[in-house]
């Protein structure tokens, strides 16, 4: 384990970090590299919240960026992870989607390991002048960055649209069907909402008992009965006493035609008196 800090002249070295990303689905691709005709652009800029296209860091500010102390870092090395997303969308201007970064440490610098940080071994083989062979292994403590890049882009459709408007309609109606069972079948008040939400409607049967109960009643009605319908019986009783002597004639003039016509015309009177019942 070295004892000073092997790393401490290296916290204003820079990283150029160039990412391409492109949605085959919608043909668009674009760069975390300012597209201008200035050749020196990348000579002299660094990343900034404004700057957002200048992909060079430096490697102070990231491990600042990611909560870590450069010093502890310097000693013991550790790993970074560097994550670049873009959310685009690309109903608006290509100038809009924008590459965004996150700062992390991934090594845990919580736990005293004999193996906490970052290192590595490699070896060096050589031979000396006598021919023997010799290998030197070198234990190495550094900074390990890992770039991680996630995208996402989206553009409107009418086609999911109206299937999310169906699928919240549905959902909508479901919602309604069990507010109706709770309210119907599990509270105590459910035969005031029930007399709320349905209404009742008369059918053919209970209109025939009604028509049944209507005509009992006429019939169980007392004699005293109001002076106008005394005069409805005489003016029937007089119809009557008119269609006897209407239906008298009638038979003496058809009596000099034939036999089965006489019969008929007389039956067909006597279903004419059928019509003008006479109550007594």
């Amino acid at each position: 384990m070295p004892t000073d800090p092997l790393l401490k002249d290296a916290e204003s070295f820079t990283i150029f970090i160039k990412n391409f990303i492109r949605f085959p689905k919608f043909n668009f691709s674009k760069a975390n590299v300012l597209e201008t005709d200035n050749k020196h652009f990348l000579k002299t800029c660094h990343f900034s919240s404004t700057n957002l296209y200048c992909p060079i860091f430096r490697l102070g500010s990231i491990v600042r960026w990611a909560g870590a102390d450069f010093q502890d870092i310097a000693l013991k090395g550790g790993v970074i992870g560097i994550y670049i997303e873009w959310d685009c969308d690309l109903d608006k201007a290509a100038s809009k989607c924008n590459p965004h970064y996150y700062f992390n440490r991934l090594d845990n610098k919580h736990t005293h390991s004999i193996s906490s940080g970052y290192n590595f071994r490699f070896a060096r083989y050589y031979r000396d002048p006598n021919g023997v062979e010799f290998r030197d292994l070198m234990k190495a403590y550094g900074i390990r960055f890992d770039v991680i890049v996630n995208g996402k882009a989206g553009k409107f459709s009418i086609i999911p649209t109206v299937i999310n408007i169906g699928s919240g309609l549905a959902l909508m109606g479901a919602g309604a069907f069990f507010c109706d069972l709770v309210l119907i079948y599990l509270i105590r008040k459910s035969e005031f909402y029930r007399d709320k939400k349905f209404e009742k409607v008369r059918g053919q049967k209970e209109d025939a008992n009604v028509e049944v109960e209507a005509n009992e009643m006429e019939q169980e009605r007392p004699e005293d009965e109001p002076l106008e319908r005394v005069r409805q019986d005489e003016q029937s009783q007089e119809l009557a006493q008119s269609g006897r002597k209407q239906n008298s004639n009638c038979q003496v003039l058809l009596e000099p035609a034939r036999f089965g016509l006489r019969e008929n015309a007389i039956v067909n009177v006597k279903q004419s008196q059928i019509l003008h019942p006479v109550k007594t």
